[in-house]
């Protein structure tokens, strides 16, 4: 892993667009009887399915995942959302639908990551794992799957501050978008991995509560944004991907503990890559459905613990889950983790660091944070410290004791350009009662001052040194202050131009 963060250093600081849809890329349109092939052996009206090969050829508005702590502020706050008859997520409560003429990626809320833009669909796997109630609440929770982030951040809120989230992404040039968007949830209760599912599996078996596994799949719910071909409804693509799921559900069944839960899910609506995937788990590895009552009205009609909804029905690009268990006396033989026989491992004392910091780092921890890195361990401190090559990284007190191998990522702190140590944008979104920022000096700007910072200038201070520049309490991202002005260290991919609706819209 060391190699690959290292190779990616240029990569990690760049946009993390690859979470953003391209609205350049065209539709591709498929007729009614492509959809009914597609979708067989589920049966559809005639009027039924030219209506929905209409809507797999349209584009459906993003919605906007509010943070748990900041949902009932945000329906107060676009209270005229109704005026522009605006429907929100009726599978997921903590999704707001975009009011007509907000530039929502543009606004000052946005960047302070009070939100994630994303399809309606994609939803459905979290209101499948239950990640809108408090039932992931203290879990040891994995995403298999997990770049850009879109549900991953959705179960490290979930999670809330005594539980703990690896997200695993096989692809190692997604790990950075993934890292970023997992940074701006402001929490640091994960660590990253770049595994292949079956190499993890033989890593951490039998240690997971829950696992979500949003498997790789012909896309076909990608088709109304460009980001996929008719290829997609191909016999032998269709054949192909529901082999690898298997491949990985039989992996993520390996990691899970017996009277765990899996998530499964696909942006794609054939029945081999669902429902009969579904029907495999079962049938091969002996899992129980574990149905949602929530979901009742989006049951698939072929599987009780399945769950669709539909471009033509549900205004969404159209997405699968299901929820299945692992009998807790399936495999009473089944090895666990070699660490101990409690997979969670929680450390009373936490180390700091294994190995020295570089000096300059610790010196820069040191007189940014407040914290001593290269001191003993007391049951107060903060976390774990780690460097790596051009990065030092730090994970939350009561981590799992397998975040210390080496393949593991955790959140950044301080990185390197050339010779000189500065402190990581990571660090900087940390909640502001997070242990390992709570001493930094902190400025607060007003709408114009922070429209002004995100788009990469100066911020007016009377401060010297490292500051968190925040608006509304919220951090933004760091400054280093000469006593008269701040200078900007937003990394380019998290500057913006602030759309003027967007600022008016924070004072309201």
């Amino acid at each position: 892993m060391s190699r690959s963060r290292k190779g990616s250093k240029k990569a990690s600081r760049k946009s993390s667009a690859s979470s953003k849809p391209s609205a350049n890329r065209k539709p591709v349109e498929l007729d009614a009887e492509q959809v009914s092939a597609a979708i067989a052996p589920i049966e559809l009206p005639t009027d039924e399915l030219e209506r929905l090969a209409a809507a797999m050829s349209q584009r459906h508005a993003n919605v906007m995942r509010v943070r748990r702590d900041r949902t009932d502020a945000f329906r107060i706050s676009r209270s005229d959302a109704d005026s522009h008859n605006q429907a929100d997520v009726p599978w997921y409560p903590l999704a707001l639908a975009i009011p007509d003429g907000f530039h929502a990626s543009r606004s000052i809320d946005f960047a302070a990551g009070e939100f994630y833009l994303q399809d309606a669909g994609s939803l459905l796997a979290l209101a499948a794992a239950q990640a809108d109630t408090d039932s992931l609440s203290g879990q040891l929770v994995c995403d298999l799957c997990a770049a850009p982030g879109g549900k991953a951040t959705g179960l490290l809120e979930a999670i809330g501050d005594d539980g703990f989230l690896l997200a695993n992404e096989p692809i190692r040039s997604r790990v950075a978008p993934l890292a970023y968007n997992l940074s701006r949830t402001g929490s640091d209760r994960y660590a990253i991995s770049s595994e292949d599912p079956d190499a993890l599996a033989e890593k951490l078996p039998g240690v997971f509560d829950t696992i979500l596994i949003d498997a790789p799949c012909s896309g076909q719910a990608l088709l109304s944004r460009g980001r996929q071909s008719k290829g997609a409804v191909n016999e032998s693509m269709v054949a192909t991907n529901a082999a690898r799921q298997q491949r990985i559900l039989a992996a993520a069944h390996k990691l899970l503990r017996p009277g765990g839960t899996i998530v499964y899910s696909t942006c794609t609506f054939a029945v081999a890559e669902n429902e009969d995937q579904v029907d495999w788990m079962i049938r091969e590895l002996e899992m129980q459905p574990s149905p949602v009552s929530t979901l009742s009205d989006y049951q698939s009609p072929l599987a009780d613990c399945g769950y669709r909804v539909w471009p033509h029905r549900d205004g969404c690009a159209g997405a699968f889950a299901a929820r299945l268990t692992k009998p807790i006396a399936a495999d009473p033989t089944e090895e666990t983790a070699e660490f101990s026989e409690d997979p969670w491992l929680l450390r009373r004392g936490v180390l700091r660091s294994e190995q020295p910091l570089d000096s300059d780092c610790d010196e820069l921890i040191q007189s940014v944070l407040g914290v001593s890195p290269s001191e003993n361990a007391t049951e107060d401190d903060s976390g774990f410290f780690r460097q790596r090559d051009w990065i030092t990284e730090a994970f939350c007190k009561g981590a799992p004791e397998w975040v210390k191998q080496d393949w593991t990522i955790g959140p950044e702190v301080a990185h390197r350009t050339g010779q000189t140590w500065k402190p990581s944008h990571a660090c900087a979104l940390r909640q502001t009662n997070d242990p390992l920022t709570v001493n930094v000096v902190r400025i607060e700007l007003n709408d114009a001052e922070a429209a002004t910072f995100l788009a990469g200038g100066t911020v007016p201070t009377d401060q010297r040194g490292w500051l968190i520049v925040q608006h509304q309490g919220r951090p933004l991202g760091w400054a280093k202050a000469d006593g008269r002005i701040g200078k900007n260290h937003l990394p380019t991919h998290a500057r913006m131009q602030v759309a003027k609706n967007a600022v008016q819209e924070q004072s309201t």
